[in-house]
């Protein structure tokens, strides 16, 4: 037997080295069973036999600013947060929310929606609302008051972006439930000179560049402009984005200010709602290629955003004051299917009446965003204090129509096709103020975060409706309604890191948020008047984060419970059938996320999460009690993988596979649309100085439906549901170089 001399020093790293071995094998038992983990633990193996043989470049760890305003570990912060770098958005050739969203656990970006083939209705812990989640950009909420506007959002140029789960921070006030998406773009400093030209399917085609321009002194300046059209195999369905952001910024001793412009043109031709159901009955015999849209459907968007944000140091702290106005222009032209066509055979053309709602509608909407802070250090932590203040006034004109189209999308003529038989306009003011306090402190090897917000939200509305369907037009709706809420919202939570070891690390994570929110308003074609109470929220997150093998194992689990009250829904009310408040909602699952690195060229990426989003009491417009149904278009699984290989010479090749689950498409639980994964793959070589890059999404053409019509309810007169699917195959061939 041979005796081993170990020094002190020898041993104190030794012990590290089993503990950490110990706590590895310990989570991953957890976390993923036996099985799967002693597959795991054989990768970690080959991990350290690579790093024996040459380290990996050192990096950064990995910061927000979503929750805190000031840069701070993500490990401090006891939530649950995932980031999607430019470089990774970049390397996978991510040009929207979906996509870039694809390696978040228990987020689905899908795309369209009510919004147009543009945008997306994301889902975030089984909710899929358009105004459930908070979109911000560079710091300002992108939709200001009212909706996010995803379809404006551009990804070019992107630094990263940060993904929070649950009630917004206290800083951005009574905005969000259930999640924060944050795009972040590089600085003007940062900007690379870069241009991308591709062509694709469906007469797609992508051009875009950025570049510094010419600094004026300490002024930093660059510009980022593309223009890029998607097609689809879908009748008239197609997009197109022109979009333009300059970004100057200048330091001048201790204060830092920014200027960003951000202009961008949306003209879409929308999609039709490709499976439909009448009176519990689903409708699938028509092509999914078929759009039911009047003929020259059209939503064409116009947005101007500018913001000016001023930043520096004083005897105090940190402060920093944010301006943001936006200006959006909309011009609209659709329709949807109502119940009475489906009384007709598939052949028939033209039936009793008109088979089909339309509208056309012109709005406009201001936004203007005001924030205020000093954020305050101390030993051993730091405060935050602010004000802010979210201004949004929209109004609209809309004109009600009917139209009959045939079992192809084919509109023909009928009589009385286009007329206005009514009249709309509606306006809406929206006012949200608050004051805010958020303190972080560090004990040891607690972080203990706490935030309380004084909220004011005021809200105006009114609305007229001119029948015009006899000899002589008749108002048969002329009101207003205006509402005022004072509330406290605020959030507690703490991380207790378990061990830190240079890049690696064990955090546990507990938060409790309350929140509350307006009901959305989406500027249909009604005369919407009622200003409801607020929906509320309270959640509660339990959650480990945990970075191994020096970094190259990133994992992130994490269960939650929230439970929502007077949500929005359509029920017979004093003024009509129109918005109400609903019951209550409970929403509650597990969402595990994890990334590998394995050596310097192979990347793998796996997300899985089981949601349970259910009706706790609620009854549907026909006054049947849903108490105990599952929320409709929320699957229970979601799970999604990617497998990505780059080398320095600039090659790689990527593969992603993403899976939803079953799910009911009515909230009575009758019709059930099945499971379904789609695939993307992608691949670049180098060209000179440049790559090639060709990608591919939803390569397997599935067309299952994703997203429900919140318009057609509003819009046709039978009650008719219809949802929208996923987005058919695209591929796109292009070049990338540098200036």
């Amino acid at each position: 037997m041979g005796i081993v001399c170990v020094e002190a020093g020898d041993l104190g790293a030794l012990l590290e080295l089993s503990y950490q071995r110990f706590i590895e094998r310990l989570v991953m038992r957890i976390l993923l069973g036996r099985r799967v983990a002693a597959s795991i633990l054989v990768v970690m193996a080959l991990l350290r036999m690579d790093s024996a043989v040459a380290d990996p470049p050192s990096r950064s760890l990995p910061m927000e600013v979503t929750v805190t305003r000031q840069p701070e570990l993500v490990d401090d912060v006891p939530a649950s947060i995932s980031l999607v770098t430019g470089a990774e958005l970049e390397a996978r050739g991510a040009r929207d929310l979906r996509a870039a969203l694809a390696g978040v656990a228990g987020v689905e970006g899908t795309a369209g929606g009510d919004v147009g083939p543009a945008g997306s209705v994301p889902a975030l812990w089984g909710l899929r609302e358009a105004d459930a989640f908070l979109l911000v950009v560079d710091g300002v909420p992108w939709g200001g008051a009212f909706n996010p506007a995803t379809a404006s959002v551009d990804l070019t140029n992107v630094e990263r972006i940060e993904v929070l789960r649950g009630a917004a921070p206290v800083m951005f006030g009574a905005t969000s439930f259930v999640g924060v998406i944050h795009v972040i773009h590089r600085s003007a400093a940062e900007t690379p000179r870069t241009g991308a030209l591709s062509v694709g399917t469906g007469g797609s085609y992508l051009a875009s560049a950025s570049t510094r321009l010419p600094d004026v002194g300490a002024w930093h300046q660059a510009l980022t402009a593309d223009v890029e059209h998607r097609g689809y195999t879908e009748d008239r369905t197609d997009w197109r984005r022109a979009h333009a952001l300059y970004r100057g910024e200048g330091l001048y001793g201790e204060t830092r200010v920014r200027v960003d412009l951000d202009l961008s043109s949306v003209p879409q031709s929308p999609a039709g709602n490709l499976l439909l159901a009448d009176a519990g009955v689903l409708h699938p015999e028509f092509s999914s290629d078929v759009n039911f849209n009047p003929a020259d459907a059209h939503l064409r968007g116009e947005r101007y955003h500018g913001v000016v944000a001023v930043d520096g140091r004083s005897a105090w702290g940190d402060w920093g004051l944010t301006l943001a106005v936006t200006r959006s222009l909309d011009n609209i032209l659709r329709g949807y299917l109502r119940g009475d066509a489906f009384a007709l055979p598939p052949d028939a053309g033209v039936g009793d009446g008109l088979q089909a709602d339309g509208y056309s509608q012109t709005r406009g909407i201001t936004d203007i965003y005001f924030d205020a802070h000093l954020v305050h250090a101390f030993s051993g932590g730091s405060l935050t204090i602010g004000a802010s203040h979210l201004h949004g006034a929209g109004s609209e004109h809309a004109i009600n129509f009917g139209y009959c189209v045939d079992a192809r999308g084919i509109e023909i003529p009928c009589e009385g096709a286009h007329h206005a038989d009514e009249i709309v306009q509606s306006r809406n003011t929206r006012d949200f103020s608050g004051l805010y306090a958020q303190g972080d402190w560090a004990v040891g090897p607690l972080d203990l975060v706490a935030g309380v917000r004084l909220d004011h939200t005021r809200e105006r509305a009114s609305g007229i409706a001119i029948d015009n369907t006899g000899e002589t037009p008749l108002v048969v709706f002329d009101g207003s309604d205006r509402g005022n809420n004072t509330r406290l919202t605020g959030s507690l939570g703490g991380s207790w890191h378990v061990w830190r070891a240079a890049q690696d690390a064990l955090t546990l994570y507990t938060d409790a948020r309350s929140s509350f929110k307006p009901l959305a308003t989406d500027f249909g074609p009604e005369a919407e008047v009622a200003v409801l109470k607020p929906e509320t929220g309270r959640s509660l997150e339990l959650g480990l984060k945990s970075r191994l093998a020096g970094g190259r194992i990133e994992v992130d689990a994490s269960v939650f419970r929230m439970t929502l009250a007077n949500g929005l829904t359509y029920a017979e009310t004093a003024q009509g059938y129109g918005p109400s408040n609903g019951g209550e909602n409970r929403y509650q699952g597990a969402e595990l996320e994890a990334h590998f690195r394995v050596g310097t060229q192979w990347f793998i990426d796996a997300h899985v999460a089981h949601h349970d989003a259910r009706v706790l009491s609620r009854a549907d417009e026909a006054g049947v009690n849903l108490s105990g149904k599952q929320v409709a278009m929320s699957p229970a699984t979601l799970a999604g993988t990617s497998l990505r290989w780059d080398d320095a010479a600039g090659h790689s090749v990527a593969l992603g596979a993403s899976f939803s689950g079953a799910r009911w498409l009515d909230p009575e639980n009758t019709l059930e649309a099945p499971s379904y994964m789609t695939w993307d793959a992608q691949a670049t070589w180098p060209v000179g100085r440049g790559r090639l890059r060709l990608r591919g999404t939803n390569l397997t053409d599935r067309r299952d439906p994703v997203s429900t019509s919140e318009l057609q309810h509003a819009v046709t007169v039978t009650g008719t549901s219809g949802w929208y699917r996923v987005p058919s195959r695209q591929i796109l061939l292009g070049i990338e170089w540098p200036w």
